[in-house]
């Protein structure tokens, strides 16, 4: 399990970090040892613990907090009661993403404050240390903007006086990292060499700059942001979509940035929390019926419109992404047959640790390892896409009435990537802003579950309050006659939204106990 035992806040990382053992601490990481900082290793290492909070297991879990996915249980990330209504600024996964944010923030601030310390260091070497944490820090400040709103803004390592701050505007923060990126970019290396990728390159810079943009309704910036991007010349879409996932194909030219783990050395415990019993995993991330519906049948309309779609057959011609992303009956993962209709099957519903709602997902299951958790799965995390920069630049020129051909033609690019190949979008199919609105929204939906856009997207499009009230449904039960829901869409979770509260998360209650110049977000 990766970073279990780190719970501290801002403050107490910085006042403990001499006498911190974690399972993220390095030798010499200390704020006060007069020892660090006197080599570029030193930096290095730094810099290094920084990226291991990327893929932390509770923004793994934020699908769970969307009409994508459903968690059963509340461990190791209670992110349940983030999505049916039920949580309170007491709720874990608030305090868990705050302080994990805060801690990505403090050792940026160290390296940035600390690494002119270095003798006779290469002038581009700590150009390029500042302009990696530097990205850093401003990646922890896009979470926190989007997830909790106003927040407190360190661009130093603050004395323990400092620590009674007030929170800064949201608009100030967005500000910032935009700023920040846009100075660090040319500081950063366009490619990679192999011993590198994982590291901030020129392009996440920029993709995180178009993202940034794009949440906050800056339309046209986010339009040339993207544009920036696409014109690096490095980034493709991969015709394998799978293998974006599994840990089959973790250099592809379509990754621009990835939470990276190594198999037997920094393991992913993720296959246990997508894959069900077959697997060895918990069936504990496991998709619902809202996102299943999603998917578009293959000549290019949704099943409510297309006269492909049967009901009795409802997997059959649809968009390939449902296939690659999602497991159902009788789907065939890493040779195991997978069939929750069959009641012998350790899959079933009902039996133990199988999914509630009748699907698993298949998209992120690592190829090389069978679900045994915390043990040896390699496969890498997304963190940034060209889909999703490409998807990006679409969305941005259509709200920006900027409606032209490349807008067709980046959304074409992801949904006719070999293997997956629908219908072309065109203004023939597509006339107007509404509809292409929907088009890039629906391509959003089904192109990014189990990665983190969900959330993001559903609060600043303001459709959670829809999405995330009544109902959560499973699989159409035609084949356990033995329950009580047979002919009818299993029900997994009943939810409420509250529109004047749950489009932020609530500033942790044990944080408002340390600062007394924070303030709650409304409603909480």
């Amino acid at each position: 399990m990766i970073r279990k035992n780190i719970t501290y806040t801002l403050a107490a990382v910085l006042l403990m970090m001499s006498c911190e053992k974690t399972l993220d601490k390095q030798p010499l990481d200390s704020l006060g040892n007069t020892t660090y900082w006197t080599t570029t290793a030193d930096a290095e290492r730094t810099v290094n613990d920084i990226y291991r909070f990327l893929g932390s297991d509770e923004r793994f879990f934020m699908s769970c907090a969307t009409d994508d996915s459903y968690s059963w249980s509340n461990w190791p990330v209670d992110i349940q009661f983030a999505a049916n209504g039920s949580a309170t600024p007491n709720t874990d996964v608030f305090l868990k993403n705050w302080r994990y944010m805060y801690q990505m923030i403090a050792k940026a601030n160290d390296v940035l404050d600390n690494i002119d310390r270095v003798p006779n260091m290469d002038a581009a070497v700590k150009a390029e240390l500042t302009g990696e944490a530097r990205f850093l820090r401003a990646f922890a400040y896009q979470q926190l903007a989007g997830l909790y709103g106003d927040v407190v803004l360190y661009t130093t390592t603050p004395t323990p006086e400092d620590f009674q701050v007030a929170k800064t505007p949201k608009s100030e923060i967005v500000a910032f990292v935009v700023s920040e990126l846009t100075e660090i970019a040319d500081s950063l290396p366009t490619t990679r060499e192999s011993a590198k990728q994982g590291r901030a390159t020129r392009g996440a810079a920029l993709a995180l700059k178009a993202r940034t943009l794009l949440y906050n309704a800056q339309w046209a910036e986010a339009a040339e942001a993207a544009q920036q991007v696409m014109d690096l010349g490095v980034y493709t879409i991969d015709n394998n979509y799978l293998s974006l996932f599994n840990g089959t194909n973790e250099n592809s030219t379509e990754i621009i940035l990835s939470a990276r783990y190594l198999e037997n050395v920094y393991t992913n415990p993720n296959a246990t929390w997508i894959g069900g019993p077959s697997l060895a995993g918990w069936g504990q991330i496991v998709p619902l019926r809202s996102l299943v519906d999603a998917y578009e049948c293959v000549d290019g309309l949704t099943i409510d419109e297309s006269p492909l779609y049967n009901p009795a057959t409802p997997f059959e011609n649809r968009d390939p992404r449902l296939a690659l992303t999602i497991v159902t009956p009788g789907t065939v993962v890493n040779g195991v047959t997978i069939d929750v209709t069959n009641p012998n099957s350790p899959d079933a519903l009902g039996k133990s640790n199988a999914s509630f709602s009748g699907y698993y997902y298949k998209k992120a299951v690592p190829a090389n390892i069978s679900g045994e958790w915390d043990r040896s799965a390699g496969a890498d995390v997304m963190i940034l896409r060209y889909a999703e920069v490409l998807l990006t630049y679409a969305e941005a020129k259509i709200e920006a009435g900027q409606i032209d051909a490349s807008v067709y033609a980046a959304i074409n690019q992801v949904r006719q990537r070999n293997g997956v190949n629908m219908i072309a979008a065109t203004a023939v199919t597509h006339p107007d802003q509404q509809s292409l609105r929907a088009l890039v929204r629906r391509e959003r939906h089904v192109e990014f579950p189990v990665e983190d856009n969900r959330l993001f997207d559903i609060r600043r499009w303001e459709i959670a309050e829809t999405v995330m009230q009544g109902v959560a449904q499973g699989i159409f039960n035609n084949f356990d006659a033995t329950r009580g829901d047979f002919n009818n869409y299993i029900t997994v979770e009943r939810r409420t939204f509250n529109a004047g509260r749950d489009y932020l998360w609530p500033i942790p209650a044990n944080e408002l106990n340390l600062n007394k110049l924070l303030t709650q977000n409304n409603g909480w």
